[in-house]
């Protein structure tokens, strides 16, 4: 995204009056918190310009600009040149883009609460809460808490926070529930300024570590789909958690064209995430998997566990949504 428009916008929402949306928390807040979010993207990218090293700004009191952080600027390089996510369709990330996935959402988030009437835009905070609870798994799977100095450990933690709040604010708007919407806003606004605060202080307690505890965020369907679901041998759901990807694959007795019956396996859906796991309380036990089906998949997913012998959920690589064209497998292709 280029950065001039970005900066219309938001000089543009700071200049509205405190309140001037009707929201329970000011939009200027709001608005400073997507001026953050903002410089702090443009703050991973390879280059940054005069304008973002040294911004003037009215959202920090007591400071007219803020500087790019020396330390920041020198563990760029590194950063920026470190492969850390093998993405199917963009290839190889390094550890800055896989940083700058959330923030970007988070500047999403904080600009659409800056507006008019950010309650009407549902559909818009609920998909921005899905790609957001992904990127953060995407940062922990790559296990960047060394990041920035040492500082990626209580950031993620702060990411937590701001996931907490996503729940808040999408839970409130499927009720209709303007105080608990603005109480979920305020507390994204908050993680989300905390965050960038974070790059202007010394690494805090818990340095280069795993948060000691980790935010898990809400199963839930969302308006439109279903959630489905299907019992699983323990040895697929030790392996599968929330927000991840599978295809779903079922063995059964066909028909063939002699009119004799022979054991194959088809695809029967591809690309749905994964909403809660419960794994097996002892050995030989099932586990239970639900998974977020639009209503002709969970149609689908039903018949499969009334006819079908066997499912099997394949989980899908980081960042793999393809859909593809698969035949059916059976040993009479394969041994002809």
């Amino acid at each position: 995204m280029k950065l001039e428009p970005k900066i219309l916008l938001i000089a543009a929402l700071l200049a509205a009056p405190a309140g001037a949306m009707g929201a329970g928390y000011p939009a200027r807040d709001a608005a400073c918190a997507a001026e953050d979010m903002q410089l702090f993207y443009y703050y991973l990218s390879p280059v940054q310009d005069a304008g973002v090293k040294n911004r003037a700004t009215s959202c920090h009191p007591g400071r007219k600009s803020l500087q790019l952080p020396v330390w920041l600027e020198r563990a760029l390089p590194a950063m920026t040149a470190r492969k850390v996510w093998k993405d199917p369709d963009e290839g190889e990330l390094s550890e800055a883009v896989v940083w700058q996935t959330p923030v970007s959402i988070l500047y999403e988030a904080t600009a659409r609460l800056a507006a008019a009437d950010p309650m009407a835009d549902s559909a818009g905070f609920n998909d921005m809460r899905i790609r957001f609870i992904m990127s953060v798994e995407r940062l922990t799977k790559a296990g960047l808490e060394t990041s920035f100095g040492g500082r990626g450990g209580p950031m993620l933690a702060t990411l937590d926070a701001a996931t907490r709040g996503f729940d808040g604010l999408t839970g409130a708007l499927a009720k209709g529930d303007r105080k608990a919407f603005d109480a979920g806003a305020a507390g994204l606004l908050r993680s989300s300024r905390d965050l960038f605060a974070q790059l202007f202080e010394e690494p805090r307690k818990g340095a280069g570590k795993k948060p000691a505890a980790r935010y898990t965020p809400e199963a839930r369907v969302l308006p439109g789909y279903r959630g489905v679901s299907l019992p699983v041998p323990a040895s697929q759901a030790l392996f599968l958690g929330r927000g991840e990807r599978v295809d779903m694959l079922v063995s059964f007795d066909a028909l063939t064209g002699t009119d004799t019956r022979e054991k194959v396996t088809a695809t029967i859906l591809q690309n749905v995430i994964v909403t809660g796991v419960h794994k097996s309380a002892g050995p030989g036990e099932p586990g239970v998997v639900q998974l977020l089906c639009n209503p002709n998949e969970a149609q689908y997913a039903a018949l499969s566990l009334a006819q079908g012998s066997n499912i099997t959920l394949i989980r899908r690589a980081p960042g793999d949504t393809e859909l593809r064209p698969m035949e059916i497998a059976s040993f009479r292709r394969l041994i002809k």
